[in-house]
């Protein structure tokens, strides 16, 4: 992650996140402002497409819904634990939902931020991950 780092700090390549994320309205959004931020941003619906993505091109951030169709996002981020290990991951979560802190420490989750909230709540935590 550190040569990433000062890759983007010295302008390139762009950081490049990945969105899981259900709500079809939530994820187009959210991958539309990250791409105006200047990020390259892929976007899925399901944790097994997100896996997918995953084993085929890594990514800096990875942020997850707590609440995806297929899974939950403590269970997709134990799926890809050993995929990209030096990712940045963020759960979303909606009051309520059952996340671990012993599981969430395990899978180096850095962040949880709960719903609802600001995007620009969630792009401050992004690129805080940037700055040396």
């Amino acid at each position: 992650m550190a040569s990433v780092k000062k890759d983007i700090a010295n302008g390139n390549p762009k950081p490049r996140l990945l969105l899981v994320v259900s709500d079809d309205l939530i994820r187009d959004i959210f991958r539309k402002l990250f791409e105006r931020s200047g990020y390259y941003t892929v976007a899925v619906e399901k944790a097994k497409v997100g896996l997918e993505t995953l084993k085929g091109e890594c990514f800096d951030i990875v942020i997850c819904d707590f609440d995806l169709h297929d899974s939950t996002g403590i269970e997709f981020f134990e799926s890809a634990k050993d995929i990209c290990p030096d990712r940045i991951n963020i759960l979303m979560i909606t009051p309520g939902d059952p996340a671990n802190v012993y599981e969430v420490k395990k899978l180096n989750i850095r962040h949880i931020i709960e719903k609802p909230f600001p995007f620009e709540e969630l792009l401050r935590i992004v690129e805080g991950t940037f700055k040396s």
